[in-house]
């Protein structure tokens, strides 16, 4: 299973039975996307190891919004994004957040913050995961749902929710840097990759998919974090690098969702069902963990952005300073934390203090 794709849709095998509900649904949907293709226009796609399609998401940007029976209207005011058409092929890898994230970043990418969609009752999954991140419904257009999404970019816009403010986050909270070896890192932020690194190693796995991510470790430190903590995600070096300066990276800010010791889960299986579905650990790895008690500290956090440009330790070093820090968790300044997103290329308008 490859990183999504964006392509041109004229690429695209649309005939596939995976676009038949679409076309039940959708009166003129091989009129409409035949005249996409023709357009140039792209899709965001993903396919399973046989070549089959497993997501399609196209995405339109309206400025103004096309307010064609939609009731009451949109906002004429500012630019929307429209998600046009949105279809995944549901197989329990959390598949829909990694799209979800995909509407984010593209939305964030071209400074538009207000998105909505259209969607049939009968969507009710869709409808349920849009829901989750801070999509309300607002209307309807014909016999459809109309669902909003007002992405904060101040205080005031902020419900105070870490999943409702997504990928918003709220910089009034304490911030650190976090370090996770490379063979963990790319697994769990898989928008992070790295261009040295092939997009082979990316699975379709819920630990990958996933907006949440759960970390086990034993880092000093890390007992101290509460919800709503802002994380730097720092990619240590690779085993044959020369020296860590160059090749160790911040690459992700996410949000802490809540902290956990092991000794707080009643018996093994309470331990799995909190941990499986986000963590990039194997069963005997959390197996292991569970008998030895070796790690016994446990992180859940939101993935909410991954930096335009990875920012080297080198760097991260100058703007710290040169005084001795722990680099596997160390606490930051507010000027060290907004410093490192600046130079990671981070759109600061989604970063609210």
């Amino acid at each position: 299973m490859s990183n999504i794709q964006e392509k041109y849709i004229r690429e695209i095998d649309t005939s596939d039975s995976f676009f038949d509900s679409l076309r039940q649904d959708y009166k003129g949907f091989d009129a409409w996307i035949a005249k996409k293709a023709k357009a140039n226009e792209k899709a965001y796609t993903l396919f399973d190891d046989n070549g089959q399609i497993v997501a399609f998401l196209y995405l339109k940007i309206e400025n103004p919004v096309d307010n064609t029976d939609i009731k009451p209207a949109l906002s004429i005011n500012v630019p929307w994004l429209k998600i046009g058409t949105f279809k995944i092929n549901a197989h329990g890898t959390k598949l829909g957040e990694r799209f979800v994230k995909k509407i984010f970043d593209f939305a964030v990418s071209n400074n538009i913050y207000n998105i909505y969609v259209t969607a049939f009752e009968k969507q009710a999954p869709l409808i349920d995961l849009l829901k989750r991140y801070g999509f309300t419904q607002y209307g309807k257009k014909n016999n459809e749902l109309v669902l909003t999404k007002k992405i904060p970019t101040c205080v005031q816009a902020l419900k105070n929710d870490i999943l409702l403010d997504y990928p918003a986050v709220n910089a009034t909270s304490d911030k650190y840097l976090l370090s996770i070896y490379p063979k963990y890192h790319t697994g769990m932020f898989s928008d992070s990759i790295l261009h040295t690194e092939s997009y082979d190693i990316l699975k379709d796995m819920s630990e990958s998919n996933s907006i949440h991510k759960v970390y086990i470790t034993e880092m000093k430190g890390v007992e101290q974090l509460k919800r709503g903590d802002c994380l730097l995600i720092y990619r240590t070096k690779d085993e044959n690098a020369q020296s860590a300066n160059y090749s160790s990276v911040a690459t992700s800010l996410c949000v802490v969702e809540e902290y956990k010791d092991l000794s707080g889960f009643a018996d093994f299986d309470d331990f799995v069902r909190y941990c499986k579905p986000h963590n990039i650990f194997t069963d005997i790895e959390l197996k292991n963990i569970f008998i030895s008690k070796k790690y016994t500290k446990i992180i859940k956090m939101t993935y909410n952005i991954s930096f335009k440009r990875r920012v080297i330790l080198k760097r991260i070093r100058e703007i710290i300073g040169h005084e001795e820090v722990y680099w596997g968790f160390a606490k930051l300044t507010d000027e060290a934390f907004f410093a490192i997103l600046k130079e990671g290329m981070v759109n600061d308008s989604i970063i609210i203090h």
